[in-house]
């Protein structure tokens, strides 16, 4: 993993679902989904405007692994095994709608070079979350989320691995500082906007709690 990203695994370490209609898809969808299916959560508590506790509902998303030292270069590869599986690499030959987020977990590296396993995941479309039609790659795979609560810093802007890094240590820093108990293992980035967005963009940091 890059320097950044190892300095953060030690901080880190110190401590330091059903179809939904189109009624509850409307009711659910914030607008940073731009109008893409994106997986339902309830927002449990506001700590302030960029931080927030969600509960996200079990929900089927389609993932492939990448170990690297690079996020950049990681989330390119995964992204692009993922684009083939929506444009027609499936059993069903069946062009997939695209959602949001693209989410990435991040874990990261134990190793003398410190290099990170990250996991790039497309959320499936409502209409496919019981059946998704099975990947032809076997590097891309369906994946079963669990219900789960999530630590979620909101920010805008376009991201890369620093402004990400940043980004996550600032909410493991509010983690602490509330003593709030979490998961330091691994972390998520969540990005909303295709790279043509010039305004508006959302992004978000997602740690999950303990």
């Amino acid at each position: 993993m890059s320097g950044g990203l190892c300095v953060l695994a030690a901080l880190l370490a110190l401590g330091c679902t059903p179809q939904l209609g189109l009624a509850e898809r409307a009711e659910k969808t914030p607008w940073f989904c731009h109008d893409l299916d994106c997986p339902p959560f309830k927002v449990v508590k506001s700590y302030n405007e960029d931080v927030e506790l969600r509960s996200y509902k079990a929900g089927m998303w389609v993932s492939t692994n990448v170990t690297g030292t690079q996020y950049d270069t990681a989330v390119s590869t995964g992204f692009k095994r993922l684009f083939a599986y929506i444009s027609g690499a499936n059993a069903a030959q069946q062009e997939i709608n695209m959602t949001a987020p693209v989410r990435v977990q991040v874990t990261p590296g134990q190793g003398p070079f410190c290099e990170d396993h990250f996991k790039i995941s497309f959320y499936v479309p409502y209409k496919l979350q019981d059946n998704p039609p099975a990947p032809l790659s076997a590097e891309v795979f369906a994946d079963p989320a669990p219900a789960a609560d999530f630590y979620v810093l909101s920010y805008g802007g376009r991201t890369d691995e620093r402004k990400l890094l940043d980004k996550a240590t600032e909410l493991t820093d509010f983690l602490n500082k509330q003593k709030l108990p979490y998961d330091y293992s691994r972390f998520y980035s969540a990005g909303y906007d295709s790279p043509y967005r010039a305004h508006d963009r959302h992004n978000e940091i997602w740690i999950a709690t303990k």
